[in-house]
């Protein structure tokens, strides 16, 4: 997090080809190891309740990684565009604005940063900000295109016979893909509704024949249960 206004100021511009229902074109993650959640919690509290914090052109979320394999981060913040052109207009705000960073520094006293990248939705399938657990599978892929047609088979299966009930997609990383080059992500109600799902699908004909289709495009890099902290949505 406190590398925030370096990343807001390094977007250039990059074409978007989202597929499914997504209302926003950009995420930016900052992933970060917590000593202090109610203090996070508060200082994002407080600039969003500012006059700076109302002008804020994105979306802000708050997720725990409560298991993350050897991650030294516990949480990431996740901010949400609806358009490119507010990744400039919210940096140019954080740099301008006090509360912007007191913000920063309070969350520096609790939290340290671990990584941070920016992602585009390539696949993006109902609402995800209605889940309330989620898995999420870091992966790299030589073909996103094959990889995300074979996904998206796998989905509308496991949709249709009643395994996967919340939302999914598939998100590439163009910025900070220092490990990963995508994510994909299975939402649900809450964790035993995603445990239950989890065990359905894996055990199913159509994962079966995912999983012969792109043994060879991609490798899991590590698998992550994720579960909403708190939201704060653009006003």
């Amino acid at each position: 997090m406190k590398k925030i206004l370096i990343l807001m100021t390094t977007l250039l511009s990059f074409s978007v080809a989202a597929e499914g229902e997504g209302k926003h074109e950009m995420h930016a993650f900052y992933f970060m190891n917590v000593s202090n959640p109610v203090a996070l919690v508060g200082a994002i509290d407080k600039f969003a309740a500012s006059s700076c914090g109302q002008k804020f052109p994105a979306d802000i979320g708050l997720m725990a990684e409560a298991i993350n394999g050897s991650e030294a981060s516990t949480h990431f913040v996740i901010v949400s565009y609806a358009k490119m052109a507010d990744f400039q207009k919210a940096g140019a705000l954080m740099q301008s604005c006090p509360e912007a960073a007191a913000m920063l520094q309070e969350i520096g006293t609790g939290a340290d940063p671990v990584s941070e990248f920016a992602i585009i939705p390539a696949i993006e399938v109902g609402d995800w900000s209605k889940d309330n657990a989620f898995m999420k599978y870091d992966i790299t892929t030589s073909n996103e295109a094959a990889y995300g047609k074979a996904w998206s088979e796998l989905m509308a299966a496991n949709v249709a016979d009643g395994t996967v009930t919340g939302s999914y997609g598939l998100n590439r990383i163009f910025l900070g893909n220092n490990k990963a080059s995508h994510f994909v992500y299975i939402g649900a109600s809450d964790f035993e509704t995603l445990t239950a799902n989890q065990t359905d699908l894996t055990a199913s004909p159509a994962f079966a024949k995912f999983a012969r289709k792109v043994g060879s495009m991609r490798e899991v890099l590590n698998t992550s249960l994720i579960l909403p902290v708190k939201s704060w949505p653009k006003q």
